[in-house]
């Protein structure tokens, strides 16, 4: 089946209405947003939702000749299902959570304090938007203290955070014999192809002249991605399901759509 615009408008449109439908539902149960699981996963079906729409919309109103901003969203969303499925694969899927969470805070101090470094070497310690060195210490005590963060170290004297793997490393580590490890090396393949439209250069902008969506096959394989955000909501949901009896609402029959969705 050769899919068309309109086919990926549709498509995206069910996913919105998917993730919707469900956080009515999640929205009754009144869930604690300060418990970092709850919120964790709301806030991805949240995610998946904002994306495919903005999707639909781009869709919308553009020609069709230019790619670089649904190559851009398609990758974030390949990003959110490799995480997703390897997570709800893992035993100890909490405490996955709960490192993936560590490693974002990690990096992200580590950001600021790239900064800090900068404005103390380089700018004599008065660039008004970057942080300073002490202030930087006052970050960390107050993150030391905090009771919401006490999870996220594997050393808090040392200010040594928990770890996740990297995307490549996930993809790497993976057996033959684990959980969809086949859907998820099929995906890494397309997360790849779709990184470099991250950063502009030469190089995606040649790609990007070689593309038609009308002849090749790109809009198939954007159709396995929006598949891929079925699997994400699906999957955060099944959290809300285990833990509070959530009844998953799929009026567009979703399931079924996507039962036999796979790459062999």
């Amino acid at each position: 089946m050769h899919f068309t615009k309109d086919n990926l408008i549709e498509l995206h449109k069910r996913i919105v209405h998917f993730a919707n439908e469900n956080l009515l539902k999640i929205k009754e149960l009144d869930i604690d947003l300060n418990d970092e699981h709850d919120s964790f996963y709301v806030g991805m079906v949240v995610r998946q939702h904002s994306v495919n729409n903005d999707l639909s919309i781009l869709y919308s109103n553009t020609d069709g000749l230019t790619l670089t901003s649904e190559f851009i969203l398609y990758r974030c969303l390949i990003d959110d299902y490799i995480h997703i499925i390897f997570i709800s694969d893992q035993e100890d899927s909490n405490e996955m959570v709960t490192k993936l969470n560590a490693d974002a805070l990690s990096k992200n101090f580590k950001k600021i304090s790239d900064l800090a470094e900068l404005n103390e070497e380089k700018l004599g310690g008065n660039y008004p938007y970057y942080p300073t060195y002490a202030l930087m210490e006052e970050v960390k005590e107050k993150m030391k203290n905090s009771p919401k963060r006490q999870q996220h170290f594997s050393n808090k004297d040392e200010f040594k955070f928990k770890t996740f793997k990297a995307t490549g490393n996930l993809i790497r580590d993976l057996k033959d014999d684990d959980p969809n490890s086949h859907q998820l090396r099929r995906a890494y393949f397309i997360w790849r192809k779709l990184s470099d439209f991250v950063h502009y250069s030469n190089l995606t902008y040649e790609e990007e002249q070689t593309i038609n969506p009308a002849k090749d096959a790109t809009y198939t394989e954007f159709t396995e991605v929006i598949s891929y955000s079925y699997f994400v909501v699906l999957n955060c949901l099944k959290h809300f399901e285990a833990k509070y009896g959530l009844e998953i609402i799929d009026s567009n029959n979703l399931a079924e759509y996507y039962a036999n969705t796979g790459h062999e």
